[in-house]
This record gives structure tokens, C-alpha cells and sequence, in this order.
């Protein structure tokens, strides 16, 4: 074997690195695995292993991360054996091998043979955080303005003096005032789609096995953090998490590395974004403990929102949703003064992270019930 490529990023990046390696004429791995099952194993099987079998020549064999999941156990701890004998294999591409794939290549082949590649996620300068910070004000999540800034005060330092453990921010206030929709707004400036890990649910055994890792075909936070397009991470809910798998994130957060059973992460340059329901800074420090509080970079409170911009997010939503009818049914929602309505009554939404779903249902509903009277 000439060159085998261990690609460490999410799938995009990965096709795009195939493609630029012209590799993409290759044998998957799951035909890896039949070659390698009806020649070698079968004649293992047989009581054969002396017997002499024609050695395929293949020019390029890609396996995703996904794969991994897709075999057995055996598979994982036999790699080398199903790479090397049965065929020859001129490139070998591989994204994101777990731990003990990787230590069977590099038990096996040369370092000179062995190229790591690691997809670039995009890192802004100081320069482009102040930008960032321009833009978020005049964005879709209203209010919120301190936070904003406290956010860009924690990015701005991550791009100034690159560490070498992540940023860690702490959402925390009422529910529904726009921690989640800040995140999001923040990935996409880093380019990504973000990755969010859902800690409400983190309750049950399910969790440990997610956290700490389990069999290669399981979920795990690992793979999801391995597959990230963006370096901008939101454990949202951080506050409902069992307090048993708190101690998960002391290296994290220390050292930049993530490390479960299977999979050994770089999360170095990722920034961290925790959001909770605490109130104040203190209820942070008494439900999470001093060791994870300390780690935290920047606790930034979150606001109820001011009945003017409740007034923004209604008459923002409705122009949305708006926007996408056509012109008669634009003028018959515009006519009803259904958006007067909702301005009339906005001491009832202090949670606004329904509020788009309602306004679209009522403007339906109305559309609906016009339809049926022209019948």
C-alpha cells in the first residue's frame, strides 16, 4: 500500500477532499469486506489458509465514518487483516477511524505511508468578530443586546489569542427570549450548520452510553463532535444533564480533547455554548460545582424580553410568513388586522419560542376558512 489518507472532519469536507483526490472511481468498504470474506475467511473456514488466491489489485478504497457503524465488532478488531491480505490497495481514504482502526494502521504501516488531514474549519480574525457583533444587532434575534456583546467579548478573545483549550460561554435566563436562535446565528457566521447535543434528555442509561461511548453502531457525542462543520458546539439544557456526566467535560474543557471509548476528538478551537434556565450566577456554581463553574470562560444572563421587542419578533414574524403568499391572500391576512390583534395582547407571550408556529397557524387558518367561503 502506497498512501493511505486518514481524513478527520465532517462529510462535506471529506467528498469535497475525495474529489480533489481524483479517487472518485473506488471501492466502498462494504465490498472491501465481501472480497475479503469470499477469499480469505471462506478459506480459513475451509481449512484452507495455505491455499494460494489471485491478490486484487484496487486503485482506491473510501471508507466513511458512517461505515464504522455499519459492521460488526469483529470488523473493528480485524481491520488490518480485511485492508491487507486478499488485494492490493494503491490509496486507501479513511474519515475519522476510531481509536482502534487507527492504531492498526499506524501498527502496521510505515509514517511515511500515513497522511493526516484535518478539515479547516473556518476561524475568524478580531476584525470579522467586530462585524459579527454590527450584524447580530441588526439580525433576526431581537433584544437581547448585552448578551450579544458579552458573546462577541468571549469570540473576540478565542480570535485574538488562540488557546489551546476551547471557549466555554454559559447561556443562561428564561426560557423562549432567544439563547438557542443566538447560537444558531453564531454557526452560521462560522460557517456551518450548528451542532447542537440535546441535554434535557440526558436522564437515562441512553445518556451514558452517548457520552461515554458504546458499540461503534450507537450514536455517540464523539462521532457528532467529530462530524461538526462548525467549531461552535451547543450543549443546550447543560442544567438537566445528570450531575454523573459533568466530569466528562473537565479534560474537555481543560485540554481541548474529547476521549471516549472508541474515539479521540480535537476540540481545541471549538467554542462551547451551555444553555440553562439559571437565574443567576450562583445557582450556576451550586447545580454544576465549582469545578465545571470555574472552567466556564463567560456566564451571560438573558433577559425576559420588553413588550417592544415582543412587538418586533410579532410584526418581524408576520412579514416572514407573509411574505412567502401570494399577493391576494397578502392583502386578506393584512385586511383582517390579525397582527393588531396579537400587538393588542403581549403581556400573554413571554416565551416568544412558540410565537412564530402560532402566527403561522392563525394566517392559515384564516386563509382556510376564506377559501371554504368561496365555495
Amino acid at each position: 500500500m502506497a498512501n493511505i489518507q486518514l481524513f478527520y472532519g465532517p462529510s462535506n469536507g471529506f467528498h469535497s477532499f475525495i474529489q480533489e483526490m481524483q479517487a472518485g472511481d473506488y471501492v466502498p468498504f462494504m465490498e472491501l469486506i465481501r472480497l475479503y470474506n469470499e477469499k480469505v475467511r471462506a478459506n480459513d473456514v475451509m481449512g484452507n489458509a495455505d491455499a494460494n488466491f489471485q491478490i486484487d489489485e484496487i486503485d482506491n478504497v473510501v471508507i466513511f465514518a458512517d461505515d464504522f457503524a455499519s459492521v460488526t465488532d469483529h470488523v473493528i478488531s480485524n481491520f488490518s487483516n480485511i485492508v491487507l491480505l486478499g488485494h492490493n490497495i494503491e490509496n486507501l481514504y479513511i474519515q475519522n477511524p476510531p481509536k482502534r482502526v487507527e492504531y492498526s494502521i499506524r501498527s502496521h504501516f510505515g509514517s511515511d505511508e500515513i497522511y493526516d488531514q484535518h478539515f479547516q474549519y473556518f476561524t475568524p480574525t478580531p476584525d470579522e468578530i467586530t462585524d459579527l457583533y454590527k450584524t447580530l444587532n441588526t439580525g433576526r434575534v431581537i433584544g437581547q443586546n448585552r448578551a450579544k456583546k458579552e458573546s462577541c467579548v468571549g469570540l473576540f478573545k478565542a480570535a485574538y489569542s488562540p488557546q489551546t483549550h476551547p471557549t466555554v460561554l454559559m447561556y443562561y435566563g428564561p426560557s423562549g427570549v432567544g439563547k438557542t436562535e443566538l447560537a444558531k446565528s453564531i454557526s452560521e457566521f462560522y460557517k456551518g450548520k450548528l451542532t447542537r447535543i440535546q441535554f434535557s434528555m440526558m436522564q437515562t442509561e441512553e445518556a451514558y452510553k452517548y457520552v461515554f461511548g458504546d458499540t461503534h453502531a450507537r450514536p455517540s457525542m464523539a462521532r457528532d463532535l467529530l462530524a461538526r462543520q462548525s467549531n461552535i458546539i451547543l450543549i443546550d439544557e447543560f442544567d438537566k444533564a445528570s450531575p454523573g456526566l459533568y466530569n466528562v467535560f473537565y479534560q474537555m474543557f481543560d485540554e481541548g480533547v474529547f476521549v471516549d471509548i472508541n474515539y479521540r476528538v480535537d476540540v481545541s478551537h471549538c467554542i462551547f455554548i451551555l444553555t440553562s434556565n439559571f437565574y443567576d450566577e450562583k445557582s450556576i456554581a451550586a447545580t454544576v460545582g465549582l469545578p465545571i463553574y470555574s472552567r466556564i470562560d463567560k456566564k451571560i444572563e438573558f433577559r425576559d424580553l420588553s413588550t417592544s421587542e415582543i412587538e418586533s419578533i410579532i410584526k418581524q414574524t408576520f412579514s416572514k410568513v407573509i411574505s412567502t403568499l401570494k399577493l391576494q391572500d397578502r392583502q386578506l391576512v393584512e385586511d383582517s388586522l390579525l397582527q393588531d390583534r396579537y400587538i393588542e395582547h403581549l403581556d400573554t407571550f413571554s416565551n416568544v419560542r412558540m410565537l412564530d408556529k402560532f402566527i403561522e397557524n392563525d394566517i392559515y387558518e384564516l386563509l382556510m376558512e376564506h377559501a371554504m367561503q368561496q365555495k
